[in-house]
């Protein structure tokens, strides 16, 4: 057996740890130098991050977000960690991979979001968590924008005030020379 062949079955071995819940397999890994965001192509280029979310395995996703995993890298097919995770109704799992910043609207190759995933599977509380994050980011970039905006009135306000300025101070001095 080849040593690709051979690096290939240990990743798939661990992606399945990771799946199944064996964090001595996975920390192990990790420590004699594996990449926390290895893929693995005999499983659509999964990584231990996506394994670990789809399996419902909430402690080794936080130990591999700790570990600097990639929250938002996508397999072969589209699906990122979010997306099993929310597919699967492991709502705490959602929960921290929104903390880590996942990115709610990338969409697997059948255009499904993580939100999609949760309702198509009828996962009601994961789906109303993602629905909640989704409101809370549109609330965030409407109040950046009034924010913003606010803040470019002011300087326009600020800017016309000085021009206005600066035609008094010119009609002050040319009717000075004036007389």
């Amino acid at each position: 057996m080849g040593a690709k062949t051979a690096t290939a079955e240990l990743l798939g071995s661990i992606l399945f740890a990771a799946n199944e819940g064996d964090a001595n397999a996975v920390a192990t890994w990790l420590d004699k130098g594996g990449s926390v965001d290895a893929r693995c192509a005999e499983q659509y280029d999964a990584t231990l991050l996506m394994a670990a979310a789809r399996g419902g395995q909430e402690a080794i996703v936080r130990m591999l977000l700790r570990r600097g995993a990639s929250v938002n890298l996508q397999d072969s097919d589209g699906w990122t960690a979010l997306t099993g995770a929310a597919g699967n109704g492991h709502t705490t799992i959602v929960q921290a991979l929104l903390d880590a910043k996942a990115d709610a609207s990338l969409q697997h190759e059948n255009s499904y979001t993580a939100l999609m995933m949760a309702e198509y599977q009828k996962h009601t509380a994961t789906a109303q968590l993602l629905r909640q994050h989704a409101k809370r980011l549109t609330a965030e970039a409407e109040a950046e924008a009034a924010a913003s905006s606010a803040h470019a009135v002011a300087a326009a306000d600020a800017m016309a005030a000085e021009l206005l300025e600066e035609v008094e101070a010119e009609k002050e001095a040319a009717a000075k020379k004036g007389k």
